[in-house]
């Protein structure tokens, strides 16, 4: 929960539009941590979020979009897609990494 206050605050301060950015900032917390909730094809195990995988996406979900936002002349429309890069990408890659430093590799024995 304290991830996705700091989130909605990140994003509403970031984008300086008054209290739209701080709802839009609440709506994409959520949609990440719904993306992030039912996994993508590489999570061993869908249905549950994990709080540093939910940091983790997140952080680098509000970087993205503040470059996004900023090299779109401003427009809060582009901070979307970097949400949804960031619910796209992170269960896959937080799976692989966690794979790679326990010695397995992945699906192939």
């Amino acid at each position: 929960m304290l991830v996705a206050v700091a989130v909605a605050v990140a994003v509403g301060l970031l984008t300086g539009v008054g209290w739209p950015g701080f709802l839009m900032g609440a709506v994409w917390a959520l949609s990440l941590w719904v993306m992030l909730f039912f996994g993508s094809y590489a999570t061993p195990r869908r249905g549950y979020v994990q709080p540093a995988v939910y940091a983790a996406a997140a952080a680098t979900a509000v970087a993205l979009g503040f470059v996004f936002f900023r090299t779109g002349d401003g427009n809060a429309a582009w901070w979307a897609p970097a949400f949804i890069m960031a619910g796209a990408v992170f269960p896959a890659a937080w799976t692989a990494a966690k794979a790679g430093r326990s010695g397995s590799h992945g699906r192939d024995g």
